[in-house]
């Protein structure tokens, strides 16, 4: 008997020192349940990138030239595609040209190109779309050339459209 009620006693004490524990562990285990504040800065969506140049311009002549607005304060642009057309008289496909400048005559150039579309009452219509991945930061221009093939001259219109995304630099 002496036995049991020795275990009887022994409960509540086991009982009175884990509650004691849980009170003293609980301010740190409530600390560490918090969420985290998260931004995820590189998602593509967060900050969407679009712009057209249409020149006409550049009619009649051998090369056709697009500026860009400059990569704002704070941003990393990432291009991720190039779309639009250019007409030319011979319907040649032209050599273009994505450009960064780094000021002075420091720059990288991206080349890329087209499928000949339909013949047109002023030529031929060169379709341009092309994923890429081109990285231009802040206060950088951004701009672009297509010259049609050797011969050939810009004959009706020219659109460039550039679209991807803005990173927030820290």
């Amino acid at each position: 008997m002496s036995l049991q009620c020795s275990r009887v006693r022994a409960i509540p004490a086991a009982l009175a020192l884990v509650s004691a524990s849980l009170l003293v562990a609980a301010p740190g285990a409530m600390a560490q349940t918090r969420a985290a504040i998260v931004q995820s800065v590189d998602e593509p969506a967060r900050n969407p990138y679009q712009e057209v140049q249409f020149n006409v311009t550049c009619r009649g002549t051998t090369v056709c030239n697009y500026t860009f607005a400059t990569v704002p304060a704070g941003k990393r642009l990432v291009v991720t595609n190039i779309a639009g057309y250019l007409d030319t008289s011979g319907g040649g496909l032209p050599n273009c040209f994505l450009s960064s400048g780094f000021g002075g005559s420091a720059h990288v150039s991206l080349p890329f190109s087209g499928v000949r579309g339909a013949t047109t009452a002023v030529g031929g219509r060169i379709i341009l779309n092309q994923g890429v991945t081109a990285y231009f930061g802040p206060g950088e221009p951004v701009t672009a050339f297509c010259q049609p093939s050797i011969g050939e001259t810009v004959s009706g219109g020219a659109l460039l459209m550039l679209s991807g995304h803005y990173v927030t630099l820290p």
